[in-house]
């Protein structure tokens, strides 16, 4: 395994995160968790952005239950942003029920402003047994498209069984249906998150994803995208951007879920410049390119606006 990666301190986000610019735009805020405004529509992906208590801020603990299922997990940096702080949005998404990707404080919050969650049937289950009231619960079968505003997406399929490593500690195995990514079809991109999954078939056939989010773990248990399956599929998709998620948020070294470093494998990513190690709360614009439609799309592609000063390592 290798060396922990070490972020930079994240970039703190304002109201002007969540306003219409007339444009794309995404913010990577947490291990998994991405913020998504396209054109004024605010989407949350997988929010893990609370301490465990609020009196927590000097040290760290974080609402995420370790490996052990005992103790709680120290943030290596703070969030850009607290799920209190956040204003209703207009969805938040969850690919699957991990406490790391569904952080309980974070729902709470969230579900105390009246947000709408989106998920398969099985997260829906844990969202009722957390609280969450049935009208704000809305779960969505692999495969099936739905409206959020005038984006489109689309759930894909993942797959992420990870109890079956440890049977004396889980009486339940995650089935293919509980998990998915999500494909969203905005006015001018088509971005993709896999979600935390193995590297299946179907992963390699997303050719109209212009920005993809990478799952990246060295954890062969995790069922995660491992460096060889990183690289493959990066790789495989040479065209489009790739932006690394799932490290370097939690102070764990020797949890290969979350501590791996994306920058090991950049030497044998093909076009390495369109590799994105993003500081979080960092803004990636993207901006629709002119007389460049794909016939075979219904979107125009994108070039990334490199407003890189903030410490984005783009090479």
């Amino acid at each position: 395994m290798t060396q922990q990666a070490r972020p930079k301190p994240s970039i703190p986000l304002t109201a002007d995160a969540f306003a219409d610019h007339q444009e794309t735009a995404v913010y990577w805020l947490a291990s998994s968790t991405i913020l998504l405004n396209s054109y004024g529509t605010n989407i949350l992906m997988d929010p893990t952005l609370m301490f465990l208590h609020d009196d927590d801020q000097e040290s760290m603990v974080s609402e995420v239950l370790d490996d052990d299922q005992i103790d709680y997990m120290k943030f290596l940096v703070r969030p850009p942003i607290f799920a209190s702080e956040l204003p209703r949005l207009d969805a938040v998404l969850l690919t699957h029920a991990d406490v790391d990707h569904m952080g309980p404080r974070s729902i709470e919050a969230l579900a105390a402003k009246g947000n709408i969650f989106h998920g398969t049937p099985y997260v829906g289950r844990i969202l009722r047994e957390q609280g969450v009231a049935e009208e704000q619960i809305v779960t969505h079968g692999i495969g099936e498209r739905f409206q959020i505003n005038d984006i489109t997406v689309e759930t894909t399929e993942a797959d992420h069984p990870w109890q079956k490593f440890f049977p004396e500690v889980y009486d339940y195995v995650y089935k293919p249906e509980d998990c998915c990514g999500f494909k969203f079809y905005c006015r001018d991109c088509v971005i993709w998150n896999p979600g935390d999954s193995l590297l299946l078939n179907s992963h390699f056939h997303h050719q109209d994803a212009d920005l993809i989010f990478m799952d990246y773990s060295e954890d062969p248990t995790a069922c995660h995208f491992g460096q060889k399956d990183a690289v493959l599929l990066s790789n495989y998709y040479s065209d489009q951007d790739i932006i690394m998620y799932h490290w370097g948020f939690y102070d764990a070294p020797t949890v290969g879920w979350c501590s791996a470093d994306p920058e090991v494998i950049r030497p044998q990513i093909v076009r390495p410049q369109r590799f994105r190690v993003l500081t979080r709360g960092k803004i990636r614009r993207l901006l629709a390119a002119e007389n460049k439609v794909l016939p075979e799309r219904r979107h125009t592609a994108y070039l990334i606006n490199q407003l890189d000063a903030a410490g984005c390592s783009v090479k």
